[in-house]
């Protein structure tokens, strides 16, 4: 099965710091839009920006009777990071693929980071403090779902303390700090500050993923839509409604986005691929083999090409060819579910337990759940004659 990558913004990181952004965004062409084919209807999209930030009553309620104690702006970075951790961190649950509101991600106590980033903006803004949201750059992180490669964004919350706070053990002195939920992928750099607008257009692009993997294609499309409304030049939302267009037939409207997607800088790995299918679909097999060999020439720049090698010596016997394509992959990206078993797997074969066991730990990590956390760990126990690649 040939898979398509979409561009997803679930991270979280609470950061100091970050550039402003001067650039216009610029309106898209109205022949672009496919409202009858999708059956378009605004209402469609039940957020809006009052019940995305905005917090739940309880949380609230708790935040109010804090102040009515009196405590002092200092101290109220304290009360903002005691209601985000728990006394061992783990008050709030990093889940990948769940993009929710402020208010319902507190009361699940659990969200992809971009959601715990919009509660921690909203719970910091109520309490006076200076903080904002920022997109920042981190290795690829990669997943598979659907038959879609998805690839997900990083984002994070840019706050100031003005005394030591303490989080987990550990102080932090006067000027800036970054809290990051996200198991793999964090950084603690400054980047692109982001607007509210700009946030709202990643929770849409967000939602909108969401449903096109549920294959309801009408709100996927009434959710890029919102996206795009807010922020025109949005690489993500673009791709992604590309893919949209493509998967339903609307080869023209595909191959439009993709190419003002493009035109915002170096093409990626994946958009060149999106740009060779749209022009398969479309009988243009000259200009779709030009793409063909562009993909070529880069191959090597895609962790998913790696993971194919990496199987494949895996399959043969190949230990060492196995793991040295894996480790490969695992540089390209990371919190790949894929990329860690797969690599767990090399290791073993290859006699490096303890290399395999820092893998099953990095995918228990991003997912306790994981079918193949169950059975790495019952084959390193010596519970399962073998394995085969996943």
């Amino acid at each position: 099965m040939r898979y398509q990558k979409l561009c997803v913004v679930v991270a979280c990181v609470l950061a100091l710091g970050g550039c402003a952004s001067n650039k216009v965004a610029s309106s898209l062409s109205a022949d672009l839009w496919q409202d009858q084919a999708f059956q378009y209807q605004p209402a469609l999209v039940s957020e809006t920006r009052e019940t995305i930030f905005g917090l739940d009553a309880t949380l609230v309620q708790d935040l109010k009777a804090v102040d009515r104690i009196g405590f002092a702006t200092e101290r109220r970075m304290d009360i903002l990071l005691s209601r985000l951790y728990g006394p061992n961190g783990i008050r709030l649950a990093y889940t990948s693929g769940h993009t929710t509101g402020a208010s319902q991600t507190w009361r699940e106590k659990r969200g992809d980071c971009l959601s715990l980033t919009i509660l921690a903006y909203s719970a910091a803004k109520f309490l006076g403090i200076e903080a904002t949201m920022q997109e920042v750059q981190v290795p690829v992180v990669m997943d598979r779902r659907e038959g879609f490669e998805l690839i997900n964004g990083h984002v994070n919350l840019f706050v100031r303390n003005k005394v030591d706070v303490s989080v987990n053990g550990s102080t932090y002195g006067p000027g800036s700090l970054v809290i990051d939920f996200e198991p793999q992928g964090g950084s603690l750099r400054p980047g692109l500050r982001l607007s509210e607008d700009a946030i709202l257009a990643r929770f849409y692009n967000n939602r909108a993923t969401e449903y096109l993997l549920q294959k309801n294609h009408n709100h996927a499309y009434a959710y890029y839509r919102a996206a795009l409304a807010l922020a025109p030049d949005y690489t993500p939302a673009l791709n992604n409604l590309a893919q949209l267009y493509g998967r339903t037939g609307h080869y023209q409207g595909a191959e439009e986005l993709l190419r003002q997607a493009m035109g915002q800088g170096e093409p990626t790995y994946s958009q060149l691929a999106a740009m060779q299918r749209v022009l398969l679909a479309q009988g243009r097999q000259g200009e779709a083999q030009q793409y063909a060999d562009q993909l070529t020439r880069r191959q090597h720049e895609d962790p998913y090409y790696w993971l194919g090698q990496g199987i494949a010596a895996l399959q043969a016997g190949e230990w060492r060819d196995a793991v040295s394509a894996l480790e490969r992959a695992e540089s390209l990206t990371t919190g790949f579910e894929e990329v860690h078993y797969n690599l767990a797997l090399a290791y073993l074969r290859a006699g490096k337990r303890e290399a395999a066991e820092k893998q099953l730990a990095a995918l228990r990590k991003i997912n306790q759940k994981d079918p193949g956390v169950a059975v790495l760990a019952k084959k390193m126990q010596g519970k399962m004659p073998g394995l085969a690649p996943s």
